[in-house]
């Protein structure tokens, strides 16, 4: 009896050695693996950087003479952008060039075309600014209210204005959305129970996209109506949009495929797609769940500038940029007008726009390459057509 005790123990014995030793060499390899994944993923960074550089310099040196054809310019420079989507130039209120590059469904054989729909991701943050800008002006609310007067639950940053909000120098962070589909109400209740409060981070200039989701939850509050529905209203409907809608009920006609290339390629394949969820879609709002055409986006961009969805010197109060970054009122505010930039799911999307909303570049990309960002190309068009080099 004695020995059979003993030899089930040292059988235990073994057993828990030789577990505890597989386990050991698991976690060695596992580790090991992760260690490379995660310097491959450093050196495809870095390669993508350094593409990236010499693209924008090949693209910025781009020179052209007076005589030179618009289309021949501003194709040598989205080709030279290995740009993949749809391009529309707009010089004093007249459309000088637009022209589609690449294949907006790859599998299906369907290229994209000058109405084709791309995801405008976070340039939805400027028309979310016009919306709470507009209930500014009707006296419904105040850029100094504190957000405790909305969120009165809210533990941490509860002073933080509505002005911070729209400029990006709150401590306001969201880790992460929610992995189930939600309606809007509960997106911004998920967000408002999850939200993080960096205290360091306030009155600085720091991008977090959870700013302008609790802005939607204020229209939601002040208006007693949907942000889609005031969206739809104020924007689709007052400007009659026809390529304009939210992703969550499809794009519809003329629709496109995201697709994503690895971190260092420029030249396309269409190898991979990047799907979208319903709750990705819904975890957006406010911030970037609505599809356009470069037309449409235009129109936006260009009415807000010319004063037709709020007074002119709202606009310019809404556009002040903050002391520690271009940021302003959901765009950024440079030298020559206005910029603001989309990024996605596959899909980049860029607008330029003088300051009187008469002269833009507008790029729509439904395949999104590290390596070969969409807006030094935009930069440069938007640039030489201000200087006069683009006639």
């Amino acid at each position: 009896m004695k020995r059979s005790k003993l030899l089930v123990t040292v059988l235990l014995g073994l057993l828990i050695v030789g577990a505890g030793g597989g386990y050991y060499v698991y976690h060695t390899e596992r580790q090991a693996a992760i260690a490379k994944k995660q310097q491959t993923k450093k050196a495809r960074n870095k390669k993508a950087a350094l593409k990236d550089s010499i693209l924008s310099q090949k693209v910025n040196q781009t020179s052209f003479s007076n005589n030179q054809d618009t289309n021949q310019q501003i194709t040598k420079i989205l080709n030279l952008s290995h740009f993949v989507g749809s391009a529309l130039v707009v010089k004093n209120d007249h459309v000088i060039y637009q022209r589609a590059f690449g294949y907006a469904n790859k599998a299906k054989n369907e290229r994209n075309q000058v109405d084709s729909k791309y995801q405008i991701l976070s340039i939805q943050k400027s028309m979310t600014a016009v919306g709470i800008m507009q209930l500014v002006k009707a006296g419904k609310i105040k850029l100094t209210d504190p957000i405790s007067m909305y969120y009165p639950t809210l533990k941490h940053g509860r002073q933080t204005t509505i002005r911070q909000m729209l400029d990006m120098t709150t401590g306001f962070r969201l880790k992460n959305g929610s992995k189930e589909y939600l309606p809007e109400n509960k997106v911004i209740d998920y967000a408002k129970h999850n939200v993080y409060y960096y205290p360091d981070k306030n009155g600085i200039s720091n991008y977090s996209s959870v700013n302008f989701l609790l802005l939607a939850g204020i229209i939601r509050q002040v208006t007693g109506e949907s942000y889609q529905h005031f969206f739809t209203e104020r924007f689709i409907d007052k400007l009659d949009l026809q390529s304009t809608g939210f992703l969550i009920h499809g794009q519809g006609q003329h629709a496109t495929t995201g697709y994503r290339g690895p971190a260092d390629q420029t030249v396309p394949d269409y190898q991979e797609t990047m799907p979208e969820t319903k709750a990705q879609m819904a975890n957006e709002l406010g911030t970037g769940q609505v599809y356009m055409s470069v037309h449409d986006l235009f129109t936006v961009e260009s009415a807000i500038l010319k004063g037709k969805l709020l007074p002119k010197k709202d606009v310019a109060i809404l556009h002040t940029r903050t002391a520690t970054g271009e940021y302003g009122g959901g765009v950024y505010n440079i030298s020559n007008g206005i910029r603001s930039h989309g990024l996605g799911y596959g899909y980049e999307s860029s607008v330029f726009l003088s300051p009187d909303g008469k002269t833009g570049v507008v790029l729509m990309s439904n395949y999104y390459r590290k390596a070969a960002p969409i807006q030094p190309a935009a930069n440069k068009i938007f640039a030489d057509l201000m200087n006069g080099s683009i006639k």
